[in-house]
């Protein structure tokens, strides 16, 4: 696994927010240093920091450690972090996951009888959703929607990993995709990356 540049981050470290993790994005790649956009301001790093860096690719998750090399003030969303020496595999198959708030339709598996649902975040692997059905863990399903932008997923297959009682009569279901081809699920990725990048937050 390399690193590229456009590639989404999560960056932590005890000395930042409290070792609470934040989100970045990869802008350059040089024989010295990696330059990532982080788009929050109001939080300053100092240059010398220690940090722990996770990013992702369609397989695994990965972590590696690094150093600020150049500092983040207030109101910039530009530095520079040392390259890795190393790069190790912590999780398989996991990707990174925004909020986005979108209206979709949940069928049942066979791809009948359709409910309104909303998309609370999703991720290349799966997503969030809302819904006035009464499904149990473990059942198939498919599902439909339209990622901001017009990018249409139609009667997408998966299944229910864990179920919990919301407000108002409805449930919140967290969902894997399952038989999601990898063309589609890249368009997530880049969705999600894109959205990283301009700093949207729903």
């Amino acid at each position: 696994m390399a690193l590229k540049t456009q590639q989404g981050i999560v960056i932590y470290s005890p000395a930042i927010l409290g070792g609470e993790k934040f989100q970045g994005l990869i802008k350059q790649i040089t024989p010295d240093h990696i330059t990532i956009i982080i788009p929050i301001n109001n939080i300053s790093i100092d240059a010398g920091i220690d940090l722990f860096v996770n990013f992702w690719d369609n397989k695994a998750t990965y972590e590696f450690e690094s150093k600020s090399l150049t500092s983040k003030g207030p109101t910039e969303n530009i530095m520079n972090i040392a390259r890795p020496v190393t790069l190790q595999r912590v999780i398989n198959r996991s990707f990174p996951r925004i909020v986005i708030k979108v209206a979709g339709r949940i069928f049942d598996h066979d791809g009948f009888h359709p409910k309104q649902c909303l998309i609370y975040d999703i991720s290349g692997g799966g997503a969030l959703i809302t819904a006035m059905v009464n499904n149990k863990v473990g059942d198939l399903i498919k599902i439909s929607f339209v990622l901001p932008g017009g990018e249409q997923f139609e009667q997408v297959g998966a299944s229910i990993t864990w179920k919990k009682h919301g407000k108002d009569n409805l449930l919140n279901y967290g969902i894997e995709f399952d038989k999601l081809s990898e063309i589609r699920r890249q368009k997530i990725i880049a969705f999600i990356n894109s959205r990283i990048a301009a700093g949207k937050k729903e």
